[in-house]
């Protein structure tokens, strides 16, 4: 029976400025008019006044209160797999030397893994362990296999310093998994499982 991988399944309207419309000559004298003269008094046109646009000012930048939040360090992702291929195949702790590129602290979770599995009942060959891609930041991506009897497929995280197997299955990992331990989505996959919704991850 082949074993069972984890499926992985982005007018601005210009302003017219108006000028002063008045113009600042004298007038010119009347010549001498020979009719009667008026008894009104002469009306004095009222000064034109030009509204002004005051300058445009522009808000000097507000200063953040906000601390920004680092970015996680990426870490450098090491993939075991080729093509439809699982990963490095691990059947005792002293092949864990398969994984070349991997924290040494890894190595030792994956031989301990190795030691508390436990023969099925009706298999006669030992379990093993797949390793198909690891991030150095601290997140793996596998599965556990017993030739003849099958397997499961297994997500690893570092959290509080310690490696540890924190999903294992035969389906999609559920989404809350992956967002609590915030998992990378090219070491888990662009899909998990949100109820019985499969949806797309983009941690």
């Amino acid at each position: 029976m082949t074993r069972t991988r984890l499926l992985t399944a982005l007018a601005t309207t210009p302003i017219l400025l108006l000028g002063a419309c008045g113009s600042s000559d004298e007038p010119e004298a009347a010549a001498p008019s020979t009719a009667e003269p008026s008894t009104s008094e002469p009306t004095t046109a009222a000064p034109s006044t030009v509204p002004t646009t005051p300058a445009a000012t522009t808000p000097a930048p507000s200063k953040s209160t906000s601390t920004p939040t680092p970015a996680a360090p990426a870490g450098k992702l090491i993939s075991y797999a080729q093509g439809e291929d699982s990963g490095v195949l691990i059947a005792t702790p002293a092949e864990t030397s398969k994984l070349r590129g991997a924290p040494a602290d890894f190595k030792s979770f994956i031989a301990a893994e190795l030691t508390r599995g436990t023969v099925e009942q009706g298999c006669t060959e030992k379990p093993q362990i797949s390793v198909d891609v690891i991030d150095t930041a601290g997140f793996a991506r596998g599965g556990h296999f017993t030739p003849q009897c099958g397997g499961y497929a297994s997500l690893w995280a570092k959290s509080g310093g310690t490696w540890r197997s924190v999903w294992n299955g035969q389906s999609l990992t559920e989404c809350s998994v992956l967002t609590k331990y915030k998992f990378p989505a090219r070491v888990a996959g662009k899909q998990c499982l949100q109820g019985d919704d499969t949806v797309t991850y983009s941690g």
